[in-house]
């Protein structure tokens, strides 16, 4: 507690209250609570196989002794002697009653017994006794008759039913496991296959009739399961293939696959089940059909069971899995029926097709739209004709397209049904229609037709399904008219006629073959009706480009390859020119097709000019001529295509986009460039010579002045991209092969005789030029740029003040060994020069990059004279060395004191 006097103002004396406690810190939260400690392993074991496993282990056994108990009897010969057959089923029917009795005891008594679990146990296991001792009576024995067995089985099932309602699953499953496992328990491995299907059938009611009651979807699943098994043995043992035992085994898969789980539960799960039990009922019936021979009993069987699948189908939406199953079966059974008589073939055919189609067809348009009968009804109706022709192989091709026709009636009249249908147009089950009918269509002509005229049958058909498709107002159709067209295509290519029409279409005709001709033309007009016709783009420019394409076709089947190489040009031209007053669109992508096929044409001298122009840059020389590059074969090929699709496109370069404008005309004038290249080297060749010594450096020189005037023109008439692309070009190709790969200092080519009046002035000012022109059209140039010019130029100016020097000595061949004392002095003279000349341009122009430069070479003609000068050279010589570079020294040192003094001036016009 503190106090505290403070003086106020008034000068009396106030006391401040003391200040109150602070309040104490809170408590600390307390911990969770922790959670008990898991029930120890070895207190859950002790449950697990103390408490629950051997109540019903003990159930299952006594279930096994009750059947063995009468196996036993039958064995021992002395019991056998004791115990007569009436005997020893009398006692295992009191043994299974005793069991049932027990466990109403144990159920009236659960205070003493207390655990639910024993009743259950012995409930089933007398329940499987009594099913083991009946099965023996009627089986084994011959005891009972099988009505009596019926009876008896009966009121055994009515009491398992009963006793699983008051004691719960387990007595359900052990009941089930028992009356599963007495047939072969009891040894009947050749049974009574009518009464072991009825025993069956009952059993398993029985079982999904608790599982419906109890809802215990298990059970009916395991009852479901147990009995497709035995099915399965009954079928693979042979007592199935009479007719009894047929019909038995057929109605017993019958009530397995279909009417049983329609009864089994109601859960969410139901459709699911009923589908999976139908399913493998089918799979059961179709084993039944391949393995019994495929008799006609046994494929009405078959056909029954697809019929109930469909009605299955019918009644719920959920199932429509089971007739697509049953479908699927249908097709492979009849593709693996061996050798079936024609009348039986046609019957059971005709039999499975009504059973499948006329379902699909009624319910085809219903709402809601499933996609799923209309993809079976068209399977259905494709695979009629080749199962035909499989089964059949002796068919005709008359008989195999009727079959085709018929084949195409099912999609027909599903067409039929759905033209007036609402929301036909919304998806794409009219389109499935069409294209099969479509294509079966073209199967059957294409059947009757001359095999050559196939690919022009399924053309036609696909043309008339595009009119069809515009008539539906269905816009699907036309892919499927387009994907008909493109197998007519196929059919083209595939006719053994395309082994020799194919290579026409690179060497020509010798002699015009008519029929070729007809079937590359009537494609080709097909695929210009669907140009016209067609409503999609993608497929109007397809159509474009295939009509382009077969219409080449259609030429090279008549006329030579010298005419023939301008055909695809001269009609691209008509199409371009066309173009002025037609959309683009729709002539856009049959000129790119006809520009392939030029190109395809130029592909071999471009080719060969090419390889000789890559070795060429390694610095082999570049001969032109030989038959790609002769002079014929470059009209052909190179210089009237180009011309023939250049001059339409610069007509219409105002309707082209920019991108394609920039890259026909680079096309063209790339193919025109190699064309008068290799014009210009036949022309120099044949006028000034081929010494590729003497000729070199002219010959050079004259194409790149060709380029860079060329681009120079363009440039005045507005044409700027390919005025810079030419000045480029030719710039480029004076500096690497003029200046770098060819330069006389180092490559063996004359450059005349006279001096100042030779080919080193045009060799060393044309790529200056050449450069110079370039960076003028870019404004404002920028400052790499013109860093780079002044480099070329110093190095230009620098190389021609060499080469001259070189030439007075050596005249025409710079590349003559040796160096003359007179020579080397004027060479440190011309490096003194030259640097005094560098420094006054650079301290005019205020260029920084010319005076460092004279420093250099100021400093390599120090070295020069101090290093080889003077080792190399006596008397006057040596003294006139030193007194040159002296008096160039003080000279160079005099220009930069006077010249370069600091100044405000010079400081602003001098760039870093």
């Amino acid at each position: 507690m503190v106090h505290a006097d403070v003086e106020p103002e008034d000068g009396a004396k106030a006391t401040v209250a003391p200040l109150p406690p602070s309040p104490p810190p809170p408590p600390p939260p307390k911990s969770a609570a922790v959670p008990a400690a898991p029930v120890n392993l070895s207190a859950r074991f002790e449950d697990l196989f103390g408490k629950t496993l051997p109540i019903w282990a003990g159930g299952i056994t006594l279930a096994i002794a009750g059947v063995l108990i009468v196996r036993y009897a039958i064995d021992l010969g002395f019991f056998a002697r004791v115990f007569t057959p009436g005997v020893q089923v009398i006692a295992g029917t009191l043994f299974g009653l005793a069991l049932i009795a027990g466990a109403e005891y144990a159920w009236r008594n659960q205070s003493r017994v207390r655990d639910v679990r024993v009743p259950q146990a012995l409930s089933g296991a007398g329940i499987a006794t009594l099913y083991a001792a009946i099965m023996v009576a009627a089986n084994v024995y011959g005891l009972v008759g099988p009505l009596f067995a019926f009876v008896a089985l009966a009121l055994v099932t009515a009491s398992a039913l009963a006793l699983s309602l008051r004691f719960g699953p387990p007595s359900a499953l052990l009941g089930l496991a028992g009356g599963l496992a007495a047939p072969a328990l009891v040894g009947a491995l050749e049974p009574n296959v009518p009464l072991l299907a009825v025993y069956l059938a009952l059993t398993i009611a029985a079982m999904t009739g608790v599982a419906r009651t109890r809802r215990w979807p298990w059970l009916a699943i395991a009852a479901l399961a147990g009995g497709a098994g035995w099915s399965l043995w009954m079928i693979f043992i042979g007592g199935a293939l009479d007719a009894v035992g047929s019909l038995s085994i057929g109605a017993y898969v019958l009530l397995l696959g279909v009417a049983i789980p329609l009864f089994a539960y109601e859960g969410p799960r139901a459709a699911l089940l009923r589908a999976a039990a139908a399913i493998v009922g089918a799979l059961q019936l179709a084993l039944l059909v391949a393995y019994a021979g495929f008799t006609p009993l046994h494929w009405g069987l078959f056909a029954l069971l697809a019929a109930a699948g469909q009605w299955l189908a019918w009644r719920e939406r959920s199932l429509a899995i089971v007739p697509t199953t049953s479908l699927a079966l249908s097709i492979l059974l009849m593709a693996l029926w061996p050798d079936p008589a024609p009348f039986w073939l046609a019957a059971i055919g005709i039999t499975l097709i009504l059973t499948h189609a006329s379902p699909l067809l009624m319910r085809l348009w219903d709402a809601p739209p499933d996609l799923r009968r209309t993809l079976e009804l068209c399977l259905l109706a494709l695979v009629l004709a080749p199962l035909a022709k499989w089964q059949m192989r002796a068919m005709s091709d008359e008989l195999l397209a009727l079959v085709a026709l018929g084949g195409a009636v099912l999609p027909a009249i599903g067409i039929a049904r759905g033209w007036r249908a609402d929301g036909r147009v919304a998806d794409s089950r009219f389109a499935w229609l069409s294209g099969t009918a479509a294509v079966l269509l073209a199967l059957a002509l294409g059947l009757v037709i001359p095999f050559w005229l196939l690919p022009a049958g399924i053309a036609a058909i696909a043309a008339a399904l595009l009119l069809f498709g515009r008539a539906a107002a269905d816009r699907r159709i036309e892919w499927v008219a387009a994907g008909l067209f493109g197998a007519s295509l196929a059919a083209l290519v595939a006719t053994p006629r395309a082994l020799d029409e194919l290579p026409r279409l690179m060497s020509g005709a010798e002699d015009a073959i008519g029929d070729a001709f007809l079937r590359w033309a009537m494609l080709a007009l097909v695929a210009i009706f669907f140009a016209w016709r067609a409503e999609r783009p993608i497929v109007r420019r397809l159509a474009q480009a295939f009509a382009a394409a077969l219409s080449y076709g259609a030429a090279a089947q008549l006329v030579p390859a010298e005419v023939l190489v301008l055909v695809p040009a001269l009609i691209a031209a008509a199409l371009l020119v066309a173009a002025r007053r037609v959309p683009s669109a729709r002539l856009d992508a049959g000129a790119a097709t006809f520009a392939a096929i030029s190109a395809a044409w130029a592909a071999l001298p471009v080719a060969v000019w090419s390889g000789k122009a890559l070795l060429s840059l390694g610095g082999m020389p570049m001969p032109v001529g030989g038959e790609a590059l002769g002079a014929a074969e470059l009209i052909r090929r190179l210089a009237l295509p180009a011309l023939l699709f250049g001059v339409p496109i610069w007509l219409l370069r105002d309707k082209l986009p920019r991108w394609v404008l920039a890259a026909a005309l680079g096309a063209a004038g790339a193919i025109a460039t190699i064309a008068v290249h290799a014009f210009y080297r036949l022309g120099f060749a044949a006028v000034v010579g081929g010494d590729f010594v003497a000729t070199g450096i002219a010959q050079r020189l004259i194409w790149e002045a060709l380029l860079v005037g060329a681009g120079w023109l363009l440039w005045r008439r507005g044409l700027r991209t390919g005025a810079l692309a030419l000045v480029i070009a030719g710039t480029a190709h004076a500096v690497y092969y003029g200046l770098v790969l060819h330069n006389p200092l180092w490559a063996e080519h004359a450059v005349g005789g006279w001096p100042l009046v030779n080919l080193l002035v045009p060799l060393f000012v044309l790529p200056w030029l050449g450069m110079r022109l370039a960076a003028s059209w870019f404004a404002p140039a920028s400052e790499v740029a013109d860093r780079a010019l002044q480099s070329l130029t110093m190095a230009l100016v620098a190389l021609f003040a060499w080469a001259t020097l070189r030439q007075l000595f050596h005249g025409s061949l710079l590349v003559e060994p040796g160096v003359a004392p007179a020579e080397n002095i004027l060479r440190s003279l011309l490096i003194l020069l030259l640097a005094i000349g560098f420094l006054l341009w650079g301290i005019r122009m205020h260029r920084r990059d010319w005076r460092i430069t004279s420093l250099v070479l100021m400093l390599a003609a120090a070295g020069k004279v101090f290093l080889f000068d003077a080792s190399g050279l006596e008397g006057l010589l040596r003294i006139g060395s030193f007194v040159a570079l002296g008096f160039s020294l003080i000279g160079i040192g005099w220009l930069y004191s006077r010249q370069l003094a600091p100044s405000a001036a010079a400081a602003e016009n001098d760039p870093a």
